[in-house]
């Protein structure tokens, strides 16, 4: 029995994306596996993590930690629980730390969206569309890299999808920012939604019958002002909290409004035409490769775009039906949901 450990952080500053990532990948392990999640101190994301289906052991360390002192309980957790495979996820160990974490344990696994050093992992993992023009090397001849979208981390509810098929019409649209909305952009873009009145929408369009899923995510801080937002439009709108299966949802809605990040290959791989408003700087080069691509339609920083020009691309989207469709085959063919399966297969070789 191998004993498997993820390394892995999230929560309001950094969001949940590291810590979805890793479950999606935990989730796809032997059964006969023994899982360890060792997480500083944040209560979103131990919740996350004793809600998972997938049954592994917890380890918290507290929040105030150094880098320096959590390396050193980190590596005494690896002795004492006698991990034979580590797996990395964070923007915050750099080369050094993960040099002294290969020191000690028998296979070291990264997971990582940029190519910041050399890096001493046996394993480096980077799913993104733009990873293999990345100027990735290695500390060693021996670090393989697992680069592109055919290694992407993405649950089990991406895998495998039909091949989707748009009507017309668009009666439902899809709001998500992830995990959480730093930058407000759940209210901007319902309001947005809200004014489609004042630009030329075709036949495609009926807003009498349309309908709003839109997502609130575990680390939301802004839900009151969702709400009001919500309550001030006279339209049909449900709130998803946490929704256990985000792919249902995506299938569902003829359109969507995203923020980036993970959410964007999800959208991709269910074939949903969407328009990106990106949270953060992380998130620009992915989004960008996506819309050269055609996959999505990419507006640039959420905090950044008008009001008035998220309701004229979401009307131009509405109208074009053929650019529609072409969004979505594009999407279905660059993510096709398996990339958990060829990482484990890579990482348990």
């Amino acid at each position: 029995m191998k004993r498997i450990a993820f390394r892995v952080d999230g929560g309001q500053k950094i969001g949940m994306g590291h810590v979805m990532r890793t479950l999606a990948l935990a989730s796809a392990f032997p059964v006969d596996t023994e899982l360890v999640f060792i997480v500083r101190e944040e209560a979103v994301v131990l919740k996350k993590l004793k809600e998972n289906k997938r049954r592994s052991r917890i380890i918290s360390l507290p929040a105030s930690l150094s880098m320096f002192e959590e390396l050193n309980q980190l590596i005494s957790i690896i002795k004492n629980e006698s991990i034979d495979i580590l797996i990395t996820d964070s923007y915050s160990f750099d080369q050094a730390y993960l040099l002294e974490l290969k020191r000690v344990v028998g296979k070291l696994v990264s997971i990582h969206d940029f190519a910041p050093f050399p890096f001493p992992s046996d394993l480096v993992i980077n799913g993104n569309i733009y990873a293999p023009d990345l100027e990735y090397s290695p500390l060693t001849a021996n670090t393989k890299f697992l680069l592109g979208t055919k290694y992407l981390l993405m649950r089990d509810e991406f895998s495998g999808l039909a091949e989707r098929s748009l009507k017309k019409e668009v009666k439902n649209i899809l709001v998500t920012t992830g995990g959480g909305d730093p930058l407000n952009l759940t209210p901007k873009i319902v309001e947005s939604i809200g004014l489609l009145d004042g630009f030329p929408v075709s036949k495609f369009f009926d807003r009498d019958k349309l309908h709003l899923d839109i997502v609130i995510g575990p680390v939301f801080n802004n839900l009151k002002q969702i709400v009001e937002t919500v309550q001030s439009l006279d339209m049909d709108i449900s709130l998803h909290f946490n929704p256990g299966k985000m792919s249902s949802l995506m299938l569902k809605c003829d359109l969507a409004v995203s923020a980036g990040g993970s959410t964007l290959y999800e959208l991709a791989a269910a074939g949903t035409p969407t328009l990106a408003l990106l949270q953060a700087d992380n998130q620009i080069q992915g989004a960008e490769a996506l819309h050269e691509k055609g996959a999505i339609i990419n507006l640039g920083k959420g905090d950044q775009v008008q009001t008035d020009r998220i309701s004229e691309s979401i009307a131009e989207l509405i109208n074009d039906f053929e650019l529609r469709k072409r969004m979505s085959t594009t999407g279905q063919k660059l993510v096709d949901g398996k990339g958990v399966q060829r990482c484990v297969k890579e990482i348990l070789s």
